[in-house]
């Protein structure tokens, strides 16, 4: 049995519309690494569902799906909108090939689309062929 990779990241990166309703999401791990596109659709004004990936290098890649709704609303700070959402694995490329597991991503959105974003993840790894290595 294969122990589960566990990870914590910080990315910073903007949204854009797409079209009414659907965001894209584009974040880079700091100070450079990771980086996550995604595409955010809402169903009002606070809860939406998202799908996309983070690449972790040139042949690795997770790819990821909303569990349950993801939420975002006001913040304290009036300039700022605060969002939680926990992500499906859904498999992947290279190293995370058949992957699964749940992502948790705690972020928050300025008035001109950027986000900053903290997230935690923990992947189960697809056991390998037999002789192989990681």
């Amino acid at each position: 049995m294969l122990d589960p990779v566990v990870y914590s990241i910080r990315l910073a990166g903007h949204t854009s519309e797409v079209s009414p309703g659907v965001l894209r999401r584009i974040e880079t791990e700091l100070p450079d690494g990771a980086r996550l596109e995604s595409e955010v659709l809402f169903a009002d004004e606070s809860s939406f569902r998202e799908q996309g990936t983070i690449r972790f290098g040139p042949a690795s890649e997770l790819r990821f799906r909303t569990l349950g709704t993801g939420h975002l609303s006001a913040s304290s700070d009036p300039g700022l909108l605060h969002g939680t959402v926990t992500w499906e694995v859904d498999g992947g490329s290279g190293r995370f090939e058949g992957a699964s597991g749940r992502i948790s991503s705690n972020f928050t959105v300025t008035n001109d689309g950027e986000v900053a974003d903290a997230q935690l993840g923990l992947v189960f790894l697809a056991p390998l062929p037999k002789g192989a290595a990681r």
